[in-house]
């Protein structure tokens, strides 16, 4: 969990999601704030929540990401097809606490591929 850049703290994730499925512990890859709703939730809205959260399993396909930052905070971008086949770029906030944790997100739905950003955002500059 000493990952250098958002991408390879992504493709962690996605690694161990795809090792342990839903049973695994989400907690070392969220900040405190974000992994409140894992904690508040009851056992019945549990799995809702966590698939919710498993942000690497978005997108069937990927066509690629950008990531900006320092060493406290890095943003990632990452432009794919979702499962549903929309084309979308989720924008990802790392923060640094004890390794690169995902701090906040955003998803934001496009209708074609020229749409997609070409650069890392932040979640806070695609809220509009």
């Amino acid at each position: 969990m000493d990952s250098d850049t958002a991408w390879d703290r992504y493709l962690e994730f996605e690694a161990a999601l795809d090792n342990q499925g839903m049973e695994l512990d989400f907690k070392p890859y969220f900040t405190e704030h974000a992994y409140a709703d894992v904690e508040e939730a009851s056992a019945e809205d549990l799995p809702y929540v966590k698939g919710m959260l498993a942000y690497p399993l978005y997108f069937d396909e990927t066509y690629g990401h950008a990531e900006k930052g320092d060493v406290e905070r890095r943003c990632l971008t990452v432009n794919g097809q979702t499962s549903r086949g929309d084309t979308g770029s989720l924008s990802i906030e790392f923060v640094q606490q004890n390794g690169l944790k995902m701090n906040d997100a955003n998803m934001l739905f496009v209708d074609s591929l020229d749409e997609l950003p070409g650069e890392a955002q932040c979640p806070e500059e695609t809220r509009f």
